[in-house]
């Protein structure tokens, strides 16, 4: 009897499991369809039928809205809830160096708020012994891109050869600082009014003074790896060049040397000043 009773208990314990197990699995299946039912549902939500009233992109000068709509799929019949934003933006931003940022803001289930931020040019690229306009141009950043609109008036910087820069891609080196020498003489030492910087030659930089289309040829230590450390020593050789530059002391004076720290020297074609 002892052992009759043993064996029903058993018997009665993984009748019990068995239950469990079903109910366990038939639980798991009902929220699996509960799931899949409700996520459909959501994703059902979030289709765009109307592109104009659900989906708004600020635009620049350069890039257009349509663009950015075509970059990231936003269409009648599109899904925001698939798409995937991060690796859009991402690929979008490397597909267009214009872009300088793409700030993107869900405002769910159905709609999509995106703001393009340009870049804006504060240089152009040109090179040596070429008068023709390549259309690259350089944000305070260093990266290139094409630009025509509105960049007439900015000063150039020459590059040795062509094809200079590839668009995309960030000044370095030389070129770098020529842009960090063309920005600080427009900010701080406008006296100069430098419209352009020639990187090729060897040991200097080359600027022309806009007033009287006179030349000075500039160097600084750390010249070939600009950084903040350097600046110090660019603005000091700026200040030393300006006032010996509006002194005017002969206005013959058609190079300006500025290659020695704390030392200018002007070439009136005849002599050094």
């Amino acid at each position: 009897m002892k052992e009759n009773r043993i064996k029903d208990s058993n018997g009665a314990r993984r009748a019990l499991i068995a239950v469990g197990v079903v109910v366990c699995i038939a639980a798991a299946i009902g929220l699996a369809f509960a799931y899949n039912y409700l996520h459909g549902l959501w994703l059902e939500q979030c289709v765009i039928t109307d592109v104009a009233s659900q989906v708004s992109i600020t635009d620049g000068k350069m890039v257009r809205a349509d663009v950015i709509a075509y970059e990231f799929g936003l269409k009648n019949g599109a899904n925001l809830a698939l798409i995937d934003f991060k690796a859009k933006r991402r690929d979008t931003l490397k597909k267009i160096p214009n872009i300088r940022e793409i700030s993107i803001a869900r405002h769910l289930p159905d709609k999509v708020a995106i703001t393009v931020e340009e870049r804006v040019p504060v240089v152009r690229l040109g090179i040596k012994g070429r008068k023709g306009d390549t259309g690259r141009v350089a944000d305070t950043d260093g990266v290139v891109f094409i630009s025509s609109s509105g960049t007439q008036m900015l000063p150039v910087i020459r590059e040795a050869a062509a094809p200079g820069t590839p668009k995309g891609s960030t000044l370095s080196g030389r070129a770098l600082a020529a842009l960090r020498l063309l920005e600080m003489c427009r900010d701080q030492f406008r006296a100069l009014a430098a419209i352009e910087a020639d990187i090729s030659k060897p040991d200097f930089i080359t600027i022309v003074l806009g007033n009287d289309y006179s030349v000075a040829n500039i160097a600084w230590d750390g010249m070939d790896e600009p950084s903040d450390a350097t600046m110090p020593k660019l603005r000091k050789q700026l200040e030393d060049l300006t006032k010996a530059y509006t002194a005017r002391v002969d206005d013959s004076v058609r190079v300006w040397d500025a290659t020695i720290p704390g030392k200018i020297f002007g070439n009136t074609q005849k002599s050094f000043l």
